[in-house]
C-alpha cells in the first residue's frame, strides 16, 4: 500500500473511529513515511555525537560536555506530549531512572515542544530527568534525527487538535523521529537506537546492557 493509499485510508479512520485511534494510526503511517531517514540519516555508533546546551522547562540551560564530566549520558529525543507514545516511553524511562544512577549515567530528554508543555508533564509524570527544549529541532537535526512534517499530514495532525506551532512555536512542523543515544564520558555515541515503532520504544533492554557493558569497561578487568 503506498504512503497516499494508507493517507486516504486514515483519512476514513478519522471520520469514524475516536480521536485517540486516529492518532495512533496516523502515527503508525508516520512511521513508515520516516524509515527511509531512520537507515540513512541518523548518527550511529560509533561516532562523534554533537556538543550542545539547550534551556531545561525552567529556563536553565544545560550542556552536554557538562553532563557528561559526570558519567555517560543517555540523550532521548520524542515529540512531546501529545504523543501516547512519547508518553509512556518517557513514564519507562522514568520507572529504570533508579538503575541508571547505579550505573552513573543520567538522562536527558530533548523535545521541540514548548517549556510549558514540558513543565506539565514533569509535573504529572514525576519525572527525575530534565526536559529540554529543542527549538526548531537544530539539536535533532545534528544527529541525523529531524523530520519535517510534509504538508499532506498537517491536516491530519489539525484535524485531531494536534497542532504543532502552539505546541512547539515557531518551526513547529519539524518533529524529531524517536531516538534513544548512549554517549560516554569521551563524547562517543556508544548505543544508537532509533525507533518510530511503539513496541520498540517499550523495551530499554539493548540500552541498559550497553550501558551496564560500558561500566564494566571503565571498571577494567
Amino acid at each position: 500500500m503506498s504512503l497516499q493509499q494508507k493517507l486516504d485510508a486514515l483519512r476514513t479512520h478519522l471520520e469514524v473511529g475516536t480521536r485517540s485511534n486516529a492518532l495512533v494510526a496516523m502515527l503508525r503511517v508516520m512511521e513508515d513515511a520516516v524509515s527511509s531517514d531512520r537507515a540513512t540519516r541518523a548518527l550511529q555508533a560509533p561516532s562523534r555525537a554533537p556538543a550542545f546546551s539547550l534551556p531545561d522547562a525552567t529556563s536553565q540551560t544545560v550542556s552536554l560536555s557538562e553532563m557528561l564530566r559526570d558519567g555517560p549520558v543517555v540523550v532521548v529525543f520524542y515529540r512531546g506530549e501529545w504523543s501516547p507514545w512519547c508518553r509512556k516511553e518517557l513514564n519507562a524511562l522514568q520507572g529504570v531512572t533508579g538503575r541508571f544512577k547505579m550505573l552513573g549515567a543520567s538522562v536527558l530528554a530533548v523535545s521541540p515542544q514548548l517549556p510549558v508543555f514540558s513543565r506539565g508533564h514533569i509535573r504529572r509524570r514525576r519525572l527525575d530527568f530534565p526536559i529540554l527544549h529543542d527549538s526548531g529541532g537544530h539539536v535533532a537535526a545534528q544527529f541525523g534525527v529531524e523530520w519535517q512534517v510534509p504538508a499532506e499530514f498537517r491536516k491530519l495532525y489539525l484535524d485531531l487538535n494536534v497542532d504543532l506551532e502552539k505546541f512547539n512555536g515557531q518551526g513547529g512542523w519539524v518533529l524529531p523521529i524517536p531516538a534513544r543515544f548512549l554517549i560516554d564520558r569521551q563524547q562517543t555515541i556508544v548505543y544508537a537506537e532509533i525507533n518510530a515503532g511503539e513496541t520498540h520504544r517499550m523495551d530499554l533492554s539493548g540500552l541498559l546492557t550497553a550501558l551496564e557493558g560500558l561500566q564494566r569497561k571503565a571498571s577494567g578487568p
